[in-house]
């Protein structure tokens, strides 16, 4: 009787102790890491983004990788206000407006992970 229990006992020991290995894997992998850009990469990522989500020719895409390298300068610039960097994001998204026509920028808004990448939202506070 007491081997079965033992042997129980060890087996299950085993059991959660395999179980609270794969979740600490898990864990693990759901960790976002964080990658730095310069202006020059962001701005291709954002340019290349929009124009195949939306489906923009070559001369919008160079524009939009325009537009935003401006955008990388002033979000990723430590001397830039909050102030600066909102009105940046205010710009950007006003002149995607003017750019794209309503379908397109009714179909960019319904994606809001990428409309916020494209404003910079989570970049506009001051990073110290």
């Amino acid at each position: 009787m007491k081997k079965i229990i033992i042997a129980s006992f060890l087996m299950l020991s085993f059991s959660l102790s395999v179980n609270a290995q794969s979740i600490k894997k898990n864990v693990v992998a759901k960790t976002k890491e964080v990658v730095n850009l310069t202006p020059k990469q962001a701005a291709k990522k954002d340019g290349v983004a929009i124009s195949e989500f939306l489906g923009l020719d070559e001369n919008l895409r160079t524009a939009f990788i325009a537009l935003f390298e401006m955008k990388h300068n002033v979000m990723q610039s430590s001397s830039e206000t909050v102030e600066s960097r909102r009105e940046m994001s205010r710009i950007v998204g006003l002149k995607i407006e003017a750019t794209i026509d309503s379908k397109q920028l009714e179909k960019l808004r319904a994606n809001a992970a990428l409309y916020n990448q494209l404003l910079s939202t989570d970049a506009i506070e001051v990073k110290k």
